[in-house]
C-alpha cells in the first residue's frame, strides 16, 4: 500500500469505552514486538490492563495528563494507538507516542497517525513542540521519527528504562511552524 493510500485509509479518534477489547486484542497480537519498547506491555499484560487503561483515558485527557487516541482503518479495526504525554502547557511542548500491532506494521500506519496527531495538537490544542523520546535500538520507531520531518536533536544518555536495562533515547522534535 502507498503513502498517500494508507494516510487516506487510517485515522485517530479518542478512546471509547468499547475499546478494551481491541485494545486487549491487538496488544496479545504484538506481545512480542511490543514487550521490547513498552514497558506496560509485560509478560501478565492482562485483559484487566487493557480495561483500566482505556477507562483511564478520560480523567487523563480532563486534566491535561495525557491525550490519547486510537488509530483505526476505515472499517474500524484498531491498528495501533498514539497519544501526546508529559504535557507542558506552559511552554507549548508534550511528548508523543505511538505503537502499531504486528499485523499493519510497514504500511505507514505510525507515520500517518503520527502526522495527525501533530496536528491536532498544534492547530486544536496550542502546542508549540512536540518530541518524541525514542531508545536508539529501536529503529522502526526512528524511521517513523525522520519520516514525519521531526529533526533529531540528540541523544538523552540513560533515559529509556526497559525491563531493567538502561537505554540511550534520541531526541527527536518537531516544531508548529515547520
Amino acid at each position: 500500500m502507498n503513502g498517500a493510500a494508507t494516510e487516506k485509509a487510517v485515522r485517530i479518534r479518542r478512546y471509547q469505552p468499547d475499546d478494551a477489547n481491541a485494545v486487549y486484542d491487538a496488544v496479545m497480537e504484538s506481545k512480542e514486538e511490543l514487550s521490547h519498547w513498552m514497558s506496560w506491555c509485560h509478560d501478565t499484560y492482562s485483559r484487566n490492563d487493557a480495561v483500566a487503561w482505556v477507562e483511564s483515558r478520560l480523567s487523563a485527557w480532563e486534566t491535561n495528563q495525557d491525550w490519547s487516541f486510537v488509530v483505526v482503518n476505515d472499517e474500524g479495526k484498531l491498528l495501533g494507538a498514539c497519544g501526546i504525554h508529559r504535557i507542558d502547557r506552559l511552554n507549548g511542548v508534550g511528548e508523543l507516542g505511538y505503537w502499531v500491532r504486528t499485523s499493519a506494521t510497514r504500511n505507514g500506519v505510525a507515520t500517518s497517525a503520527t502526522r495527525q496527531l501533530c496536528q491536532w495538537a498544534f492547530e486544536e490544542n496550542g502546542l508549540h513542540r512536540i518530541e518524541i523520546v525514542v531508545s536508539e535500538e529501536n529503529a522502526a520507531s526512528l524511521r517513523v521519527a525522520a519520516k514525519v520531518g521531526a529533526v533529531r536533536e540528540g541523544i538523552l544518555r540513560e533515559r529509556i528504562l526497559l525491563h531493567g536495562r538502561r537505554h540511550n533515547g534520541e531526541l527527536w522534535a518537531i516544531l508548529k511552524d515547520t
